[in-house]
């Protein structure tokens, strides 16, 4: 996801150029190594400072299961908006002063070429950081041995009372008094 952005940072502030996301992002986290697809929309806007890139994108991660801690395919999807900065002037080819503050991945580079793969990766992260459900009725897993309530029973006794509560529990085995 390599756009060469040359002939846009040539032209005037506002010009604006659309873009298709067509492509696969490598080892994203733990839970999607290798090749993931992703697919979206980006528009890229010429700034005074450099290229503004804004659209949205979607695919399909791998998440655990907030409930049974069970691996599940999720699709995902997200807007972006970030600012490209170029590192040498398109028009004298001298270098530009790139600061501290700058992030490594918002610069374009010395050939004019905006790469958008760390800067989607990061985005699919920060989106996948509130795992769902592998499917509405999940039972999740039992409080006392941890089994998996969706595969089989576990059979421990659920109504354990707290010591703390047990003077309420004798009052519920007395005999109504009326």
């Amino acid at each position: 996801m390599i756009y060469n952005v040359a002939q846009l940072l040539k032209e005037g502030v506002g010009a604006s150029r659309r873009r298709t996301i067509s492509g696969d992002l490598r080892d994203i986290d733990a839970l999607n190594p290798g090749v993931t697809h992703v697919e979206g929309e980006l528009l890229f806007v010429r700034t005074p400072k450099g290229i503004l890139v804004t659209g949205n994108a979607q695919m399909n991660i791998q998440q655990i299961c907030r409930r049974c801690l069970e691996p599940m395919a999720t699709e995902v999807e997200f807007e972006i908006e970030e600012e490209f900065i170029p590192s040498i002037d398109i028009d004298t080819g001298a270098t530009l002063p790139i600061t501290d503050e700058d992030e490594p991945e918002l610069i374009i580079d010395e050939h004019h070429m905006l790469d958008m793969s760390e800067v989607l990766r990061q985005y699919v992260i920060v989106a996948g950081t509130s795992p769902g459900l592998c499917r509405s009725d999940c039972e999740g897993l039992c409080p006392i041995c941890g089994k998996n309530l969706n595969l089989e029973p576990c059979g421990c006794q659920r109504d354990v009372i707290d010591p703390r509560l047990s003077a309420l529990a004798q009052l519920l085995d007395q005999p109504d008094q009326e």
